[in-house]
């Protein structure tokens, strides 16, 4: 099973350096929405990588999500965003990368995304990556000038330093890390919710809805 997990990682590695090779050629700028929206939300909330909220917190939500994925979008702005405006500013949230489809790897959003979290602006570049999906779609694939566009759209994130980080080795970890994760979780292809906390931990998979993850989250606090 470990060589098939490692073999797994090494194809997933392959397939996001291909797609990050693509040549956009020379269209128009793309336009996103959502900047400000995304602001108040998570404004004023500590980042830290991939965590939002506070580092102490006694509960800890694990979400498991794959940032081009359609439906997934939908499920976050359900489920999760009222968690940031509630539970998680007494609590912390984690975000991990998880294709929802196996012949699929994590893709460029993924790494646009980490390479923002190492500026502590991931839960941005998530949030304004998943309200703008459709712009994407439109292209047909994720192109650079589409990530380009969004991290533009986050306040003080140093844009030129995010497009050096974004293809380095911590990147690559990072993302294999969180594939791994779900694997040994055993996560089946669907966006899932580990809540973990003093009352115990509780694994919620097939998109739970809201009022079971706020359940869980009363049930560890």
């Amino acid at each position: 099973a470990g060589v098939l997990v490692l073999a797994a990682i090494a194809v997933i590695s392959l397939f996001v350096i291909v797609a990050l090779s693509l040549d956009d050629g020379e269209e128009e700028n793309i336009e996103i929405s959502g900047a400000s929206e995304v602001q108040t939300l998570v404004g004023g909330i500590r980042q830290l990588g991939n965590r939002l909220g506070r580092e102490d917190a006694p509960v800890t939500v694990e979400v498991f999500n794959d940032l081009q994925c359609g439906k997934c979008a939908e499920w976050q702005l359900d489920v999760i965003d009222p968690l940031i405006e509630g539970p998680v500013r007494a609590g912390e949230l984690v975000f991990r990368h998880f294709s929802v489809e196996p012949d699929r790897a994590t893709g460029a959003g993924g790494f646009g995304a980490v390479s923002a979290g190492l500026q502590d602006h991931q839960w941005q570049f998530i949030e304004l990556f998943f309200r703008n999906q459709d712009t994407a779609e439109e292209q047909g694939v994720v192109t650079q000038r589409f990530l380009d566009a969004v991290a533009n759209g986050i306040l003080n994130l140093n844009v030129e330093q995010w497009q050096r980080d974004f293809n380095s080795d911590q990147i690559r970890e990072t993302l294999d890390a969180d594939e791994l994760r779900a694997v040994d979780l055993r996560i089946p292809s669907d966006p899932a919710v580990l809540v973990s906390g003093p009352g115990g931990s509780e694994l919620l998979v097939e998109a739970p809805s809201r009022e079971e993850v706020e359940a869980a989250i009363n049930e560890a606090s």
